[in-house]
């Protein structure tokens, strides 16, 4: 069981060239509007300590999004052609919801610590929001690849993804505002 807790968030746009693939369709992704969100997870097993780590979100769109807080960045879709992208990670134990972004390589590893937590692109066309998640928590999931991030200003979060599950991927490099 697990209890994710928000605290902060970003707002603007950011430097983002991603490619989303996903079955047959391949869709050119920049970045129009970016955010962070930095929150917590405490993850409890039977017979085990409760484990506490950053467990931060990376927001990229391709349209104007509302940054002025998680449920405004989640507003549903509703134009044409509009692509939102979700990266969620974690960090090392004993990090919270006030521990910021660190450089390094978050792997699809289903650690509990250091990896990529979550996956998520939601699409809008032929009049519906479609999303297409990736599978970052089953020991029996296919995911393969990383998020590097490589710069961590007051001011943003970058980096570069190369994450593959079957035959959906999101590659490339993107850059995301943070709250100062």
């Amino acid at each position: 069981m697990c209890a994710l807790f928000a605290a902060a968030c970003g707002g603007g746009a950011g430097g983002s060239s991603l490619t989303v693939k996903s079955a047959d369709k391949l869709m050119s992704f920049s970045a129009k509007s970016s955010s962070t969100d930095l929150g917590n997870v405490i993850a409890t097993s039977p017979g085990q300590p409760n484990l506490q780590t950053s467990s931060h979100t990376i927001y990229l769109a391709n349209y104007e999004m509302d940054t002025t807080n998680v449920g405004t960045m989640l507003k549903p879709l509703t134009a044409a052609d509009q692509i939102r992208i979700e990266i969620g990670i974690t960090g090392e134990a004993a990090t919270n919801e006030k521990t910021p972004f660190k450089t390094g390589t978050y792997l699809v590893s289903n650690d509990k610590i250091n990896d990529v937590r979550y996956l998520k692109v939601t699409t809008f066309a032929d009049g519906k929001e479609s999303k297409i998640d990736f599978d970052t928590m089953s020991s029996m999931s296919k995911l393969t690849g990383e998020v590097k991030i490589t710069s961590v200003t007051d001011d943003a979060v970058s980096g570069s993804i190369d994450v593959t599950e079957g035959d959906k991927s999101v590659k490339g490099s993107f850059t995301a505002k943070t709250k100062k």
